[in-house]
């Protein structure tokens, strides 16, 4: 229960200070240093208590365990959009039962004595003030002679974005400075005059078909259909040549890997009778605006799947697989979509990947599966490919078995090329690269 009593502190406690362990047990979880937003968040551990707190973090739930391991009676959740983080770090803190790691849309809807938010100097503005506006929200029940705290972390030592925006909500608003970043500690709660919608509708057409979409910041493509979501579409239908026509058909199982706000699938369910959609993505918010918008356009057969490694339900059963991979982390995201559209596809299954930097793909998609074929659209490539059923070689043994192939016909031709060496002493020969000439006589 909560108390609704804020604690009196003379002095910030140090981390570890309630615990018979030391609070450097949470930093032997990670091989590097802390970042600061979760440094700056654990070394004000001992600041931080209540019957309920909650957290966000960016990283491995450092501060949130160290938060639990001092208040052991406490019930601590820390909350991730990304289900892989998320994973991570419920892997990390299994002995601690007073800490709930959970991947949600929102923070947990449950009242609470103290929140931490760790945000990004280069997140999304709009995201920064929605978990503002949350976490002044879930205080609301700790409002009772002004309890209830914020403590919000940020990597920006030159910040005043965020400063002003907790001022708005807070009648107090600490400020601690760091080298690398910045913690604010808001306390005494503003009454909410307005509660701000932060979730957008946009409208798209394919066809004759009018889409509804919903978006919410920390979504991919905020407020608007993105050109290579569109390009995506528009390659399920085929201009010209011998596989002229719509690709998608009736009654196909279409997976829509890394679907975002689920704008590509929506269409695709609309292309032809009794389509069956699966939109897969490790974004929490992403997984529930596929499935609102779903239910708003009246999308039958359409289901949603929260999950990171691309494992979806119904493996080798699906027809078609339409992906988007992000253009970053120097295509390890995208490793994890290739494998996952193979292990989805039925045989004789067809994959579309749109990029803007095609070579990657075209090389990978060449060495996995067949008729793989490429096509400009809007400025974006959309690379396609068919599963074999006959298993082929990891594009790293290609490359390998190619070289050593390579290799072998060069040292015939050498060999068969080669003068042959006669009675030219062996040590005489200090040029290999010469014409080898017997020695000079004195």
């Amino acid at each position: 229960m909560i108390s609704g009593q804020k604690s009196k502190q003379s002095k910030p406690k140090k981390p570890g200070a309630r615990s018979g362990k030391s609070s450097e047990e949470s930093r032997d979880k990670t091989a590097a240093p802390l970042r600061p937003l979760e440094r700056l968040l654990f070394e004000a551990a001992g600041e931080i208590s209540g019957d309920r707190i909650l957290f966000t973090s960016t990283a491995g739930a450092q501060a949130a365990a160290e938060v639990a391991r001092l208040n052991p009676n406490s019930k601590v959740n820390c909350n991730y959009l990304d289900v892989f983080l998320a994973e991570s770090a419920r892997e990390r803190w299994p002995e601690l039962s007073n800490l709930a790691i959970t991947c949600l849309a929102d923070l947990p809807v449950t009242a609470a004595d103290c929140v931490a938010l760790a945000l990004p100097a280069r997140g999304e503005n709009q995201l920064t003030r929605e978990l503002i506006q949350t976490a002044r929200q879930r205080l609301e029940a700790g409002d009772v002679d002004g309890a209830g705290r914020l403590f919000v972390s940020t990597d920006d030592p030159k910040d005043s974005r965020i400063h002003e925006q907790l001022k708005e909500a807070f009648g107090k608003v600490t400020n601690r400075g760091a080298k690398d970043g910045r913690l604010y500690i808001g306390s005494k709660p503003k009454p909410l005059k307005k509660t701000r919608e932060f979730e957008t509708w946009f409208a798209f057409r394919d066809g004759e078909r009018l889409f509804d979409v919903m978006t919410r910041p920390g979504v991919f493509s905020h407020r608007k259909l993105d050109l290579g979501a569109r390009a995506l579409i528009e390659s399920l239908t085929v201009p010209d040549g011998p596989s002229a026509g719509e690709v998608v058909q009736d009654g196909f199982k279409v997976l829509d890997l890394g679907c975002g706000s689920g704008a590509v699938g929506f269409a695709a369910s609309a292309r032809a009778d009794s389509v069956e959609i699966l939109a897969l993505d490790a974004n929490a918010r992403a997984v529930q605006c596929a499935r609102v918008g779903a239910e708003k356009n009246e999308i039958q057969n359409y289901a949603t799947q929260l999950e990171c490694q691309g494992e979806c339900r119904g493996s080798g059963t699906f027809d078609l697989v339409l992906a988007n991979p992000p253009y970053f982390s120097n295509a390890r995201v995208a490793e994890v979509f290739m494998k996952g559209a193979k292990r989805a596809l039925k045989p004789g299954g067809r994959v579309h990947f749109v990029t803007k930097q095609p070579k990657w793909y075209v090389d990978e998609f060449a060495a996995t599966f067949d008729d793989v074929s490429v096509r400009e659209i809007r400025g974006y490539f959309v690379v396609k490919g068919t599963k074999t059923e006959r298993s082929r070689k990891p594009v790293s043994q290609a490359y390998a078995q190619a070289r050593k192939t390579k290799a072998a016909a060069q040292a015939k031709s050498s060999a068969k090329n080669k003068p042959a060496r006669g009675d030219i002493p062996k040590g005489a020969i200090k040029n290999p690269k010469r014409a080898r000439r017997p020695p000079k006589s004195k």
